[in-house]
């Protein structure tokens, strides 16, 4: 099991990333140890013996902060509220936006093919970078290991935790070690200039929402199968943008982050106006403090008793992401899902 954690303060119930390789991975640290131990002290897989830079409580003591990701708790209270600035609070403090769900179901069928050439260079691990045509917004892509362009592929489109970067994102949750060889979906990690940082849902769901049209742009997309997913913030930001434009998605996958910390007092509203009950996977820490396991249930009963199709699984631990829920539980329920 992979499971990985940072030291961050957290405020208005926005989580924290977690961190995996950003490199060639060790095997080892994908079929099962999960150890840090004396061959990779930093424990951080794929980088033994150095501490990963700006990222508090890793590795050794007292690592700088690059710009963007806070150094002390202190700050990080500071940098998350203000990065969360239009975000409802749960207790409806700040005035949600208004629901919306623009447009009406697309056509049956896979949909178009891609519109133009998108030249890339892999990494030793199937990773790519690539810029969108508007806006300019990165992100990364791993495509599936047998990738035909003449056949349409699910889409996964994912958002990290704060302090986490798309690349790292990308390895350890979006197209994890253990799940790579039979990878079946086109894994997408938005960067959009939140490498480090919390997202603010009222200003990136264009970006996230950009980056969709951009790898459809590219590679053969099954214009029913695209899903979004997310971490702690990176969850919120998913929520957000799923819930207010569900014509475009087949689903939603969620680890350890709430829907009620994306709409605040504005959740039923924002439920209410969804276009069609989209598929939804949670999966939740029972002793994650920064998103109490009380508001994930609560989240999961607005949802059924709305009549959303919601798979859910609760395990001991804390806020840390963990490898195993995304190629174990989350990322197996896409093959499923399928937008009307």
């Amino acid at each position: 099991m992979r499971k990985f954690s940072v030291g961050l303060v957290l405020c208005l119930g926005v989580g924290v990333a977690a961190l995996a390789c950003s490199g060639a991975e060790d095997p080892s640290f994908a079929s099962g140890d999960g150890t840090d131990g004396t061959a990779n002290p930093s424990g951080i897989p794929g980088q033994p013996g150095a501490a990963l830079p700006g990222l508090p409580g890793l590795g050794t003591p007292g690592n700088g902060a690059p710009p963007g990701s806070p150094a002390t708790p202190a700050q990080d209270a500071a940098i998350e509220t203000m990065a969360d600035a239009g975000v409802p609070a749960v207790d409806g403090s700040v005035p949600p936006p208004p629901p919306r769900d623009g447009g009406t179901t697309v056509p049956s069928g896979p949909g178009p093919r891609p519109t133009r050439t998108c030249t890339y260079t892999k990494d030793a691990d199937g990773f790519f970078q690539l810029t969108t045509l508007t806006g300019g917004y990165a992100y990364w892509v791993r495509l599936p290991p047998t990738y035909n362009p003449n056949t349409d592929y699910p889409l996964v489109v994912g958002t990290h935790g704060c302090g986490d970067n798309a690349k790292n994102f990308a390895t350890w949750a979006m197209a994890p070690y253990a799940s790579r060889p039979t990878q079946s979906h086109i894994a997408v990690a938005v960067g959009a200039g939140r490498d480090g940082q919390c997202w603010t849902p009222a200003q990136d769901e264009a970006k996230v929402l950009a980056v969709v049209d951009d790898v459809r742009s590219c590679f053969f997309v099954h214009q029913k199968k695209v899903t979004l997913a997310g971490y702690s913030s990176g969850g919120i930001l998913a929520y957000y943008t799923a819930m207010r434009n569900t014509r475009r998605f087949a689903g939603l996958l969620i680890e350890n982050s709430s829907l009620g910390s994306a709409f605040g007092a504005g959740t039923d509203a924002a439920i209410a106006a969804a276009g069609w009950k989209l598929n939804v996977a949670i999966t939740a820490h029972t002793g994650d403090t920064q998103f109490p396991i009380a508001n994930i249930r609560t989240d999961r009963t607005k949802l059924q008793n709305a009549g959303f199709p919601v798979q859910y699984r609760e395990l001991a631990g804390t806020h840390d992401g963990n490898s195993d829920d995304w190629a174990g539980f989350l990322l197996p329920k896409v093959p499923a899902f399928l937008a009307p």
